[in-house]
């Protein structure tokens, strides 16, 4: 952005503030507060919907903006300073549910964060596929956030999965992020019943951190075998991605994680809407996203934004946990779209 301003004989120039939160409410909190102090009037994130959920107060009172490029709980899809570029979950629940069915799942066992992320998607899920047309029985097994050991919530689990007679219409869905899912992992690995039968994951499980070489080996195998499955919301290539993807991978020799799609646009909007409004206000910053969105296709696709200041919609992308000769995969399989409630197979 500084540079085509300078092509265009602008005199404005953006300069990037970070602060650090931790992944923590508490963290995201005094980050937040460090930079209005330092006069910052947008932010790109924080990440978590809890993060986001601590920090919107702070938000509406200083007139600040955030945008976050990873919160997606339902909860939070109210009207003030905080907007979100990646789609609420929502959809995610039903493309799930969509999913469960297309491969003849009627029993669920869901292990998931008890937090704002965990349970809108956790809660959402239960409530649409024990409703029509789906009529499956759903059982929840929430944890801590916080918590290390998992050993109580896998015998739960375990014994859920068991009593639905963990057959080929039982399946287990894991909503969990990385420490508490490679420690859920690791255990249910060990456990006859829940390795036995199908996984699912929410779409935080398709991070490099669950898969060799980061995660030890049995747990990527163990994945595999159980051909774990889930979403993503990812646009289809066009030049911004394929153009992003390619500056990426040379500027840090490695491809893009998913989310980063989602920050790289929430900062391209940020400095648009600033530039549109002709002025460093919040209040100015926050009309003109809105208006920016409607024009903006990016890098994580058209960032149309609802009342709410909430990615409107979009389809998913179907992965599943591979290994080829040597190398473990989250390999894309096909499209969930929104607008059909339909899967398409590549």
């Amino acid at each position: 952005m500084n540079d085509q301003l300078v092509a265009a004989g602008s005199p404005i120039q953006f300069q990037r503030i970070h602060e650090d939160s931790g992944g923590t409410p508490g963290g995201a909190t005094n980050s937040f507060n460090a930079l209005v102090a330092a006069g910052v009037k947008v932010i790109v994130g924080p990440l978590s919907s809890s993060e986001v959920n601590a920090i919107m107060p702070l938000a509406n009172a200083n007139k600040v903006v955030s945008i976050s490029p990873s919160s997606t709980a339902p909860q939070l899809a109210v009207d003030d300073y905080s907007f979100r570029a990646a789609p609420n979950d929502a959809f995610q629940a039903r493309a799930l549910c969509r999913l469960f069915a297309t491969a003849g799942i009627t029993k669920i066992g869901v292990i998931s964060r008890d937090d704002d992320y965990g349970r809108g998607i956790a809660n959402l899920t239960e409530s649409l596929y024990k409703a029509a047309p789906f009529n499956g029985q759903v059982t929840k097994v929430m944890y801590d956030p916080l918590a290390t050991n998992h050993a109580n919530e896998i015998t739960a689990l375990s014994t859920a999965v068991a009593g639905y007679g963990a057959d080929a219409q039982t399946a287990v869905l894991i909503i969990a992020f990385e420490s508490d899912g490679l420690d859920i992992l690791d255990r249910a690995r060990q456990d006859a019943t829940l390795s036995s039968v199908r996984w699912f994951g929410s779409e935080t499980l398709r991070r490099s951190a669950f898969l060799p070489p980061t995660a030890p080996t049995a747990i990527g195998d163990f994945l595999v075998a159980r051909n774990l499955t889930g979403f993503f919301a990812s646009a289809a290539k066009n030049p911004v991605v394929v153009a992003f993807e390619a500056a990426y991978k040379a500027k840090y020799g490695r491809d893009p994680s998913p989310y980063a799609y989602y920050a790289y646009d929430a900062a391209w909007i940020a400095m648009l809407a600033v530039l549109r409004a002709g002025k460093y206000d919040g209040e100015a910053i926050r009309a003109m996203i809105p208006l920016v969105g409607q024009q903006y296709i990016g890098a994580s696709g058209h960032k149309i934004f609802d009342q709410y200041g909430d990615f409107a919609a979009a389809d998913y992308r179907v992965w599943h946990a591979t290994l080829g000769v040597s190398t473990y995969a989250f390999t894309e399989v096909g499209t969930w779209f929104y607008t059909t409630d339909r899967i398409a197979w590549d």
